[in-house]
């Protein structure tokens, strides 16, 4: 895991690196690539997230962002994970994790006590490295997948 890393909220000046590294890492994985070119509006993001306050960014030490995280709907107990996106130069350094541990701190904050996601099936690997658990399968737009949960209220997994 890469300590000097920073987490902070996003900023208005971040959209648009937070646009190029959500086509960036959305491409890298050639299982969605073909949908996601032949959808190029599924390649868009907005910014409300973060005028919401609901986006965090994971920011190395030179300033570069290395990766963001947006909170979306809440219920009663539960925060909905709606974006998690690690620029490819940058993945599997730890960011992501640092990001859901992010995302469970404002949280727990709120007194909630689980995160929810919808997991692509290219991400489920990480999401289980990460303490989520299967609840059920799901349709999406251009597929299947798991949506899962994570208990905040306990300490994940190391």
């Amino acid at each position: 895991m890469d300590e000097s890393l920073g987490i902070r909220l996003a900023e208005a000046a971040d959209f648009d690196s937070l646009q190029a590294i959500f086509v960036r890492a959305s491409l890298s994985n050639a299982g969605d690539r073909d949908v996601l070119l032949a959808n190029p509006d599924a390649l868009v993001l907005t910014p409300d997230r973060i005028a919401q306050r609901r986006t965090v960014v994971a920011v190395t030490d030179t300033g570069t962002i290395a990766g963001f995280a947006s909170s979306g709907a809440i219920t009663d107990d539960s925060v909905e994970l709606d974006d998690l996106f690690v620029d490819p130069s940058m993945m599997r350094r730890g960011i992501g994790r640092r990001l859901v541990d992010a995302i469970a701190a404002d949280a727990r904050r709120r007194g909630l006590t689980e995160i929810v996601v919808t997991a692509n099936p290219h991400a489920d690997a990480f999401y289980r490295s990460a303490g989520f658990v299967e609840l059920h399968q799901v349709s999406t737009e251009f597929g299947s997948g798991a949506r899962m949960s994570l208990a905040v209220t306990r300490r994940r997994p190391a």
